[in-house]
């Protein structure tokens, strides 16, 4: 049978030390703001009954990723063990793919992005600097894989939250801690988490499709009321500016509850009213 390869990722152990982070980095020489594993504190109850967690956010190489099929020029593609992968010589940078994951974990490489350093570019950024116009993005660092090593992030995790390896191996380390613990798999994904028992679970990321659907409705009602905003411009203000700041207004407020705060730079879950 076919590895598939999956990550458990325990709530209850992390403790939000940036270890994956930093040790991510490293290894790829991301540039800055670019991070293919990102910490989100997040905080519920009211005192004296508060809590807060830390939930580590990745690519979360989904079963049918969305960004396969938006890719004109099939650089992104999906293996057979499971790793969504970009073929950085296949990529147009047109950016479609990061258009279109719903979970915001991909990063369009563009000439203004400098390395850590504008004089000076580090041991690490010595093979990322030079990778400009394409869009990159966590691949359970599928080369250590092919040489029978984890990523880089469980490796380092200190609290050894991170558990990895082949689901469809019932021998496996994963598969035997998916049957003790019973993490909630993030549906559609290759993704689980372990999550406290008294966390609520829209504190995660949501299954795939409700993220899909999600992400479809905010742009819908970025469209529509951006049209109204624009038919509805004060005289002597730009059409544009006003639809602008509605739309994103819109894109905020869709869902209610916890949402799944989109951003380049930072992801975050934020409490909208």
């Amino acid at each position: 049978m076919t590895a598939k390869y999956g990550m458990v990722i325990n709530l209850e152990r992390c403790i939000g030390c940036y270890a994956c982070v930093v040790a991510c980095k490293q290894c790829w020489g991301t540039r800055p703001g670019v991070n293919y594993n990102m910490m989100n504190y997040v905080e519920w109850g009211e005192y004296p009954d508060a809590h807060q967690r830390y939930v580590s956010t990745m690519c979360n190489h989904c079963d049918n990723p969305p960004c396969v099929s938006a890719c004109p020029s099939q650089a992104t593609y999906k293996t057979d063990e499971g790793p969504v992968i970009v073929d950085f010589e296949l990529c147009e940078g047109c950016g479609a793919c990061v258009d279109a994951c719903p979970y915001d974990h991909r990063f369009l490489i563009t000439e203004d992005m400098t390395t850590s350093y504008e004089e000076v570019v580090m041991p690490c950024e010595e093979k990322s600097s030079k990778r400009v116009n394409v869009t990159e993005k966590c691949t359970f660092c599928y080369e250590r894989l092919a040489e029978g090593l984890q990523p880089m992030c469980t490796v380092h995790c200190p609290g050894q939250c991170r558990i990895f390896g082949d689901v469809n191996d019932p021998e496996s380390d994963i598969s035997k801690y998916i049957a003790e613990k019973k993490p909630t798999q993030i549906a559609g994904t290759s993704l689980y988490y372990v999550v406290p028992e008294n966390m609520d679970r829209s504190l995660v990321p949501p299954d795939l499709a409700d993220a899909v659907s999600a992400q479809m409705s905010a742009k819908n009602e970025k469209k529509s009321t951006s049209g109204d905003a624009a038919k509805k411009a004060p005289e002597g203000v730009p059409a544009a500016a006003v639809a602008g700041v509605v739309g994103v207004a819109a894109v905020a407020a869709v869902g209610g509850g916890v949402a799944y705060k989109r951003s380049k730079r930072k992801s975050s879950f934020e409490q909208s009213e």
